[in-house]
């Protein structure tokens, strides 16, 4: 804390021509706001104290970034794994998808041909032939579509599984 000589003052004062009660009222009114000053010591404290919280909010800063980088790993590594889990589940089921897809598929095939082979034994004639002839083009435009369109639903299904792996690290 700053020392006010007030002695001093008061006969700096007393020199210049005041008189002793304008002195004394000038010193007093003069020391209650002088005390309120700030030293250079108050400063370097208040400087240290300064210093002081700001390594404190620096270091819960970090313990803070610290805490949400290992949230998020631990988040990233859950949405990783159940990523993972759905995509073979997915893949799974379009495996399977697949697989009756060709069974029905060849099923289809074989009984096609059944049908073909039965029809060619009883019809004799050539208009029966004809007529075995269009409805086998019938048949096989059929198949032909719904081959398609199942082929389509295969191709579809292992690209949006390709794209899906390939996706994966």
């Amino acid at each position: 804390m700053a020392v006010f000589d007030t002695h001093r003052a008061f006969q700096a004062l007393m020199g210049a021509g005041f008189s002793e009660r304008q002195a004394q009222a000038l010193i007093d009114v003069g020391s209650e706001g002088y005390g309120a000053l700030a030293t250079k010591s108050d400063l370097k404290a208040l400087e240290q104290a300064t210093k002081d919280d700001l390594k404190a909010l620096e270091q819960a800063t970090k313990d803070d970034l610290k805490a949400l980088e290992q949230a998020t790993k631990d988040d990233l590594k859950a949405l990783e794994q159940a990523t993972r889990s759905d995509l073979k589940a997915l893949e799974q089921a379009t495996r399977s998808d697949l697989k009756a897809l060709e069974q029905a598929t060849r099923s289809d095939l074989k009984a096609l041909e059944a049908d073909i082979a039965d029809v060619r034994e009883v019809m004799a004639t050539k208009a029966d032939l004809k007529a075995l002839e269009q409805a086998t083009k019938a048949d096989l435009k059929d198949l032909e579509l719904r081959l398609t369109l199942r082929l389509g639903a295969l191709i579809v299904g292992a690209a949006g599984v390709l794209a899906v792996l390939d996706f994966l690290p």
